[in-house]
């Protein structure tokens, strides 16, 4: 059956089944990792592990190395690309080895159906210790607590948004294929009742302008809850209800179980014999 390819941001608490939930998406898939190692493992389970590998992309200034991992399912391929690198605190390169690689990203666009970020929480933090150690470090014998001349962190966090605008909102957002951003839950005040809601993490201007979530049209919230018997559920929000955000377009159900296959119940009902 025809469906049209879906750009979703998914988000919520810790252990409410996020990374789970991306990799029920259709294969070929590739995952942009940037969690701590073993957050991976939802991509990992129920197939063929592969072992730890790498593949060097070269540059104008020399070669950088991309740790993966190819995992083996049932209904194809998904290859983990691993951005966590914690081995040099003083010269972090996860956030701009993934500059670089989402460079050569179009000479496989036939090669992926779904392409994943998990998370934007991460994947912020990578991007601002990038500002702050190697961009935008402070002067010898500056710290944030010098008295009288302190540094100012307000830059690493605006150069930060600016690489996460650039690659989220424009590259990853442009894309032809199904793109899943995964994020943590932010808390922010609706500007008309004064009510404080819930919604996906964003730094700076991703936030105030809500420009992450203007990128995906497909917005999920993650969440659990008991059943009748007392058994933990998990379930996919996909309107704005109670205080959190959530849209679709391909009229999921709200809420629905948080499968790929499952989203498209009502779509499919509409418009699955034209």
């Amino acid at each position: 059956m025809k469906r049209p390819l879906i750009h979703a941001l998914l988000y919520g608490d810790p252990g409410t089944g996020k990374s789970t939930f991306a990799a029920t998406f259709p294969k070929p898939m590739l995952v942009f990792c940037f969690d701590h190692n073993q957050k991976e493992m939802p991509y990992r389970k129920k197939g063929k592990d592969g072992e730890l590998q790498e593949y060097e992309i070269e540059t104008a200034k020399g070669s950088i190395v991309i740790p993966y991992r190819d995992v083996q399912h049932k209904d194809g391929l998904t290859r983990i690309e691993y951005y966590n690198k914690t081995d040099d605190i003083e010269n972090p390169t996860a956030f701009s080895n993934f500059r670089t690689r989402m460079g050569v990203l179009h000479e496989e666009y036939g090669t992926w159906v779904t392409i994943v970020v998990d998370s934007i929480t991460f994947m912020e933090l990578q991007a601002r210790k990038l500002e702050e150690k190697v961009l935008n470090p402070l002067p010898p014998g500056v710290s944030l607590y010098t008295k009288g001349g302190g540094g100012d962190q307000r830059m690493w966090f605006a150069g930060a948004t600016s690489g996460l605008e650039e690659l989220l909102c424009v590259r990853l957002a442009g894309l032809d294929m199904n793109v899943v951003a995964v994020a943590h839950i932010a808390k922010d005040k609706n500007m008309m009742s004064g009510e404080i809601v819930c919604v996906p993490f964003a730094p700076g201007r991703l936030a105030s302008r809500s420009l992450l979530s203007a990128a995906f049209a497909e917005q999920y919230r993650l969440y659990t809850e008991r059943d009748g018997d007392g058994n933990r559920v998990y379930l996919a929000q996909t309107s704005n209800r109670d205080g959190y955000s959530g849209s679709t377009q391909i009229e999921s159900p709200d809420p629905s179980w948080p499968h790929y296959n499952l989203l498209w119940e009502n779509w499919d009902k509409e418009y699955g014999n034209n």
